[in-house]
């Protein structure tokens, strides 16, 4: 389904130690030797003397408290932890042909199985498929040849088509599906306008689309996001272009103007109430994490898909071709692609580019 360095430093601190010598003094002594005398006299006695005792004062040096030895903070360089591996690619991708929906295998480029022999022809074109993220249905946008006589095949219709049966369901009228990350909405857009077409006001129609609508696969309970101002003509400013889910619930609605604007989980109201996040003419395919993937088409028909930041608008380029570029984008953002022309890649993006089948054409694909 679509919808999209290690490095340690040690600082080590090392530190000297000094060492001091001292001398010392020598002490000689003499000896002298007795004398005898040669007479005797009478014995003297001399009465002992005391030496009163010398008492040498005790010498206290003042106690040396030495200065704490602080040793430099170390700072060890930020360490950056290097990025999740990339998702891994399905084996297999859905795509719209000629007449039939099928599966095509990555990497051999085989058909390994056929949807529906007649998903498109007899006037019926049915298109912008999304997968679930169970890969178990489609659901896919459907108009019809000669749409602008009425005002309900104009705006068109929204299906869904089991994968393993191929049986079709028809649900609601309105255009270009998307589902929530978590598969449970379905969020697409809607007009409740009808308006004569200048060019043959007594013959044909226009319903510029006017409102964003968010469905609950469950209950079938429809959230509506009017545009503040109907639009008069398709590429009207406050025409609705757009619509998709954030994984955090909130909505991401393009207008006519190029203005996103970004509508919080479970707010109710019009459109233009809630602030614009950024303006861009590229058209999305999808949401990734907090990027868009979309193309800008050039006024000779090449394709140039980008990458958008939804809360800055900066854009990166991924990839270009001369011709039209048909994408599709996998439930973790994983890119696949195929022209009918060489496509070239910008360095470091990671795109899986596919052929296009013998005497055909893929039209539409998701995996």
């Amino acid at each position: 389904m679509r919808r999209h360095l290690s490095l340690f430093g040690i600082v080590a601190a090392a530190g000297s130690l000094a060492a001091c010598g001292g001398g010392s003094d020598e002490v000689t002594s003499s000896t002298v030797p007795p004398t005898t005398p040669e007479t005797t006299a009478a014995p003297t006695t001399v009465p002992p003397t005391t030496v009163p005792p010398t008492t040498v004062p005790v010498t206290t040096a003042p106690p040396t408290t030495a200065p704490p030895t602080t040793a430099p903070p170390t700072t060890a360089p930020p360490t950056t932890v290097p990025p999740p591996p990339a998702a891994e690619n399905p084996a297999t991708f859905f795509a719209t042909t000629d007449l039939g929906l099928v599966e095509v295998d990555v990497a051999s480029g085989t058909i390994v199985a056929t949807v529906d022999d007649f998903f498109n022809g007899d006037g019926l074109f049915r298109g912008n498929i999304r997968l679930t993220p169970g890969r178990e249905t489609i659901y896919f946008s459907e108009g019809y040849e000669d749409s602008w006589y009425a005002c309900e095949s104009s705006v068109g219709a929204i299906g869904s088509i089991d994968v393993a049966s191929g049986v079709i369901e028809n649900l609601t009228g309105g255009t270009t599906a998307e589902l929530s990350p978590d598969g449970t909405k379905m969020i697409f857009i809607d007009s409740d306008v009808c308006l004569p077409d200048p060019e043959a006001p007594e013959l044909w129609v226009l319903t510029p689309y006017d409102r964003a609508v968010v469905r609950d696969l469950a209950t079938g309970t429809d959230t509506v996001y009017p545009s503040a101002t109907p639009p008069d003509v398709y590429d009207a400013p406050t025409s609705v272009r757009w619509a998709d889910m954030h994984a955090d619930g909130s909505l991401l609605v393009q207008l006519g103007s190029g203005d996103v604007h970004r509508i919080p989980a479970g707010a109710t109201g019009v459109i233009q109430d809630f602030p614009v996040a950024f303006t861009t003419d590229a058209l999305p395919w999808d949401v990734v994490g907090d990027r868009i993937i979309a193309t800008v088409y050039g006024a000779e028909g090449s394709s140039d898909l980008v990458s958008i930041d939804i809360t800055t608008g900066a854009t990166t380029p991924l990839a270009s071709a001369e011709v039209y570029m048909a994408v599709g984008v996998g439930d973790e953002g994983q890119l696949i692609a195929v022209a009918d022309s060489p496509i070239e890649v910008e360095p470091g993006v990671a795109l899986t580019i596919v052929d296009l089948p013998p005497d055909g054409y893929y039209y539409d694909l998701d995996w």
